[in-house]
């Protein structure tokens, strides 16, 4: 007995590796007949079709290359336009610099030494005239970042990356502390600041006077260097940053310099406010 049962196990194991298909489906295929033949007009639709998928896919990719010159010359035209504004814009303000220079020696040559001296102070003030002196360059920087972008806003300055740890407030707080320390005049990233000057944030750049600057950052401050080394390095803004440095990884160093050369700022027109018109009364 036991001996037909592990014979018939055997076999169905056998016809079950030999005969893959199930008896069920061959059954099902024996009661439906041979398979349908397939329309006459099968075939010529599905020609068409694929003429039609073809002819479409041939018009997209002739459009596509056809239109790929025209917004080549479009942008490169953009490209020279604005390079050709930015030389024209580059090239008046040299000049105005130039006008500005022949106007302080005429200046000078016209005025009485009391007057001219009031005038040089209000200037130097405005940041009408560029300012030379010794003073104290303090830097601060993001920290590095595992991949390189390319380089935007001006000239010096690294790449903007995703997420900033500096940002308006730390450039804010560097320069108010140096203007409290005795600065006489300070730039930042090259820019000259103003009583009027701006410092705010956009999108990933800090903003001085609408001008984009980008890390490291360097302040550069004209003023009595030993006071300003001595105050700044005692301030709890030098404290904040020195922590930070440790903790975050920024970048943060100044040093004393015996001779600094500010640039004048841009020609700004003051706005004044007036009195708004009244209306007459009947």
């Amino acid at each position: 007995m036991t001996s037909r049962r592990s014979s018939s196990a055997t076999e169905q194991l056998i016809d079950l590796v030999t005969n893959t298909a199930d008896p069920g489906y061959a059954a099902a295929a024996a009661r439906r007949g041979a398979s349908p033949k397939r329309r006459r007009i099968d075939q010529p639709a599905v020609v068409l079709g694929c003429l039609l998928i073809g002819f479409t896919l041939a018009v997209a990719y002739v459009h596509t290359h056809r239109s790929a010159p025209e917004a080549a010359k479009v942008h490169n035209s953009l490209v020279v336009r604005v390079k050709a504004v930015q030389a024209t814009g580059d090239a008046l303000e040299a000049k105005a610099q130039q006008l500005d220079r022949e106007i302080a020696k005429l200046r000078q040559r016209a005025l009485p030494r009391t007057s001219l001296g009031a005038l040089q102070g209000a200037q130097l003030q405005a940041g009408a005239t560029p300012a030379v002196g010794q003073g104290l360059v303090v830097q601060l920087a993001n920290p590095p970042q595992p991949t390189a972008a390319a380089s935007s806003g001006r000239p010096g300055s690294t790449p903007v990356y995703g997420a900033q740890l500096l940002t308006d407030r730390d450039v804010r707080s560097v320069v108010n502390e140096l203007w409290h320390d005795g600065a006489e005049a300070i730039a930042v990233n090259g820019v000259r600041l103003t009583p009027t000057s701006a410092i705010r944030f956009a999108g990933q750049a800090v903003l001085v006077d609408f001008a984009p600057i980008t890390s490291p950052y360097t302040i550069d401050a004209i003023g009595d260097s030993d006071v300003l080394v001595t105050s700044f390095a005692d301030s709890d803004v030098a404290g904040r940053y020195h922590t930070l440095t440790s903790v975050e990884g920024i970048s943060f160093s100044w040093t004393q310099e015996q001779k600094l050369h500010l640039p004048a700022t841009a020609a700004v027109t003051p706005r004044y406010a007036s009195p708004a018109p009244t209306r007459s009364s009947r």
